[in-house]
């Protein structure tokens, strides 16, 4: 006990021993003594400190049996006392590691700052006494089957995926002109002008059956032996399209005939081209 004249220690936690809350009722407490009596009881149990905690389980009962209110009271009272010191207490030694940390913090920024201040004046002054550095051109050739050519030709424009950019297409590309883009090629250095781009296309002129002179498209065409008769009309399909010729009276193998305006497509500044067709029997 505290003293004599108080009947209970109020720094006992009498509730915390039987195991039931503060606000456990009166048959609560009851039955978690007789519980824990039948545990600890020194005749039964084989516990070596048994005595002991039995002694604890009585003492606790009784004083919740027979003071409960009082000793409540004065052991919430005694909690709020001591909580709220140590409250005082941890508070007091928080804000003085904060402002310790914050101290600490606070210098570490300074230098860190002074640091990139010295970096970024060093890297500063280098970068003004360097010299622009132009880019350099980018130089990438496409290929194109004639189909192909003939297509954008008519559309008047090629797509470059990389750019996506839609350049101007016309006949000069299938003549080895190199188009030339400002501006789109790799980057400069040290403030310097970046290069251009530069396009050109590679056609397949000559393959087994097609051949590309200028603007004229001469083809071989494989067609039934019963076919070639005079005045029979032919249905073909050549890169520029599909269309029908005659055979002429005179024609012979190897001969070509002439289909007008089945070349490559006009554009601005050039006329179309013609197809040159010669007809062997399959």
């Amino acid at each position: 006990m505290a003293n004599f004249n108080c009947p209970y220690n109020p720094t006992v936690d009498y509730f915390a021993i039987l195991g039931v809350h503060q606000l456990a009722c009166p048959k609560t407490v009851k039955l978690a003594y007789r519980k824990l009596a039948r545990r600890y009881h020194p005749d039964v149990s084989k516990i070596h400190d048994a005595q002991k905690k039995f002694q604890q389980i009585a003492e606790a009962y009784e004083i919740l049996s027979k003071y409960r209110d009082a000793y409540l009271h004065d052991f919430q009272r005694r909690n709020r006392a001591v909580n709220g010191n140590s409250r005082t207490s941890k508070s007091q030694s928080t804000n003085a590691h904060q402002s310790k940390r914050s101290r600490s913090a606070s210098e570490r920024d300074d230098k860190e700052k002074k640091s990139t201040q010295g970096t970024h004046s060093f890297y500063e002054k280098a970068y003004r006494k360097q010299k622009p550095i132009d880019g350099k051109d980018r130089v990438i050739t496409y290929p194109l089957t004639l189909r192909y050519a003939i297509r954008l030709l008519r559309l008047g424009s090629f797509y470059i995926p990389g750019l996506k950019v839609k350049m101007k297409f016309t006949r000069e590309a299938l003549m080895g002109k190199t188009f030339r883009l400002q501006g789109k090629g790799y980057s400069g250095l040290f403030g310097g002008k970046p290069g251009d781009f530069l396009v050109r296309f590679e056609v397949k002129n000559e393959s087994i059956y097609w051949q590309l002179k200028g603007a004229d498209i001469y083809g071989t065409f494989h067609v039934a032996s019963q076919l070639l008769t005079e005045g029979k009309l032919i249905k073909l399909e050549a890169p520029s399209g599909s269309f029908s010729v005659e055979v002429p009276s005179d024609y012979a193998a190897g001969h070509f005939i002439l289909v007008e305006n089945m070349g490559l497509p006009s554009d601005d500044s050039l006329q179309a081209g013609h197809l040159y067709a010669r007809l062997i029997a399959a």
